[in-house]
């Protein structure tokens, strides 16, 4: 799920724009990059809330949130076709709330090509009881989920000694 051009996200999900996506003026509507969001954001959950079995749909009582606040940040117009890459960390927990942080990108074809900056935003998620329809704390289970996830990769493989021979 990482990407060498977002290093600070774990989680980077790709995004091909669509017709669907567009605006009178043939960019990407502003409402649209809050469904981007949404996108990383479900493949971050689903990365640290793996399916019991394959092709196992989605309980939405899983989720265990609900988004309380959605902020974006528009630095350039995107238009049909462009290939984008959305990134998302989580953080800022509290008692009941923790936010996802993203950021997109145009990107091209190749992992060393440059990426233009599109957008970033930020989501604050209170942790809820669908049953009682009540905020809970958020759970150290949780918080222990994601900083996991988050940890970042080693940066090199351990050494592995080649046998000794003799001679």
């Amino acid at each position: 799920m990482r990407d060498v051009r977002l290093p600070d996200f774990p989680c980077v999900v790709p995004v091909e724009v669509r017709f669907r996506d567009l605006d009178a003026l043939g960019h990407v509507n502003s409402a649209v990059f809050l469904t981007y969001f949404e996108q990383a954001r479900l493949a971050f959950w689903l990365a640290i809330h793996p399916a019991t079995a394959p092709g196992e749909a989605l309980d939405a009582a899983r989720i265990g949130f609900v988004v309380a606040r959605a902020e974006c940040d528009y630095a350039s117009p995107v238009r049909l076709g462009e290939r984008l890459l959305v990134g998302c960390r989580a953080g800022d927990f509290g008692t009941s709330s923790f936010a996802f942080d993203y950021r997109i990108v145009a990107a091209g074809g190749s992992v060393d090509a440059e990426v233009r900056l599109v957008a970033s935003g930020r989501t604050v998620q209170v942790t809820w009881d669908p049953a009682t329809g009540r905020k809970l704390p958020v759970p150290e289970e949780l918080r222990r989920s994601i900083e996991g996830f988050q940890a970042p990769p080693p940066k090199s493989w351990p050494r592995i000694p080649r046998p000794v021979t003799g001679s």
